[in-house]
């Protein structure tokens, strides 16, 4: 439901509903799955096939006009220790390409923490990566409240 919610003797003012897209990056392939905040209900799209950041950028800006998405979500592969390596900044750099086109708001996600959630029956490795990222994210944002 809508509104405002009170936790801790604070209020809190929550988005009726958010649609989110979940990006797990690659060099030419890229996870996608699609959640909104008011179901929680996370689904796989069709992985991206892509060559160029310019090629990923172009499909998301499709996604997000014809999806009507308000926020990205994106892993963020990290090393074991928690320090960003040369993968880190191949997707930051292509985050903020799409950024720069759509003008959302965006979150990063550490995969690490997603590992354990990889267990649906999809066949696409990084379709279920992208949807274990975004279930990471509504599992923390369900805690908020």
């Amino acid at each position: 439901m809508c509104g405002l919610r009170t936790h801790n003797l604070r209020l809190i003012t929550h988005s009726c509903m958010s649609k989110l897209l979940a990006l797990d990056i690659g060099t030419r392939r890229t996870g996608v799955a699609y959640a909104d905040t008011v179901s929680g209900i996370v689904m796989a799209l069709e992985t991206i096939k892509h060559s160029s950041d310019d090629e990923l950028t172009r499909h998301i800006a499709t996604l997000v006009k014809k999806m009507q998405i308000s926020e990205l979500i994106i892993g963020l592969p990290k090393l074991l220790d928690g320090s960003e390596g040369k993968q880190s900044l191949l997707v930051r750099s292509a985050a903020q390409s799409i950024v720069d086109v759509v003008h959302l708001p965006l979150k990063f996600v550490d995969e690490r923490f997603t590992s354990g959630k990889r267990g649906d029956k999809s066949s696409d490795k990084d379709a279920r990566a992208a949807c274990a990222i975004l279930t990471v994210v509504i599992d923390q944002r369900r805690n908020q409240y």
